[in-house]
């Protein structure tokens, strides 16, 4: 009791803080219950508000910025459906072709071709069914049931004559082809052969 009767507060003292807690209590006041928009640039200062004191879009947006780096590829993704089929090409160049024996017979060939005639050791005149002019003309030496092993070269043309053929002792027309063989020394001689037209 003689505590308290000290420090007895004065009238000045009383007043004093009950203004203080009005003050303070007013202001705490006015900080919760501002009106809207009565806060304006006047009573901001310069620097003191952040990006997240603003709901979004409230600020417009900078220049972008430059584009990063690359980052790394993902998975290969599966596959697509199979497209549609494309449109065919154009055919191949077709050959026409015969395996003929020694004596003329002939063993394999294509289709169409026939063994118009064989004049003389050596030479063999085969009739395609068509025009052999203007198209490569191919021959070598072949195997079929030929027995004989010196062999010389195997040379082949179209028969009728002309820029390209040669005059033929029968058949002579450009559906037909000439074909010659040769024993190694160079003379005319009985050989197995492969022929092929070209296109």
């Amino acid at each position: 009791m003689r505590f308290l009767r000290r420090f007895r507060p004065t009238p000045a003292t009383v007043i004093a803080c009950v203004a203080l807690f009005v003050a303070l209590g007013g202001t705490g006041y006015a900080v919760v219950r501002l009106p809207a928009n009565s806060v304006t640039t006047v009573q901001v200062r310069n620097g003191s508000l952040l990006a997240k004191d603003f709901k979004r879009g409230q600020i417009p947006r900078g220049k972008t910025g430059l584009a990063g780096p690359a980052g790394p590829a993902g998975p290969a993704g599966p596959a697509g459906p199979a497209g549609p089929a494309g449109p065919g090409g154009a055919g191949g160049a077709a050959a026409k072709w015969a395996l003929v024996r020694p004596d003329g017979g002939i063993v394999s060939q294509s289709g169409g071709i026939t063994l118009a005639a064989k004049p003389a050791a050596g030479q063999y005149i085969l009739n395609f069914g068509s025009a052999v002019t203007g198209h490569p003309i191919i021959a070598s030496g072949a195997e079929a049931a030929d027995t004989a092993d010196q062999r010389g070269e195997t040379t082949a043309g179209p028969c009728g004559g002309g820029t390209e053929g040669v005059t033929c002792s029968s058949s002579d027309n450009t559906n037909s082809v000439l074909v010659q063989t040769r024993t190694s020394a160079g003379a005319l001689g009985d050989h197995a052969f492969y022929v092929a037209i070209v296109g």
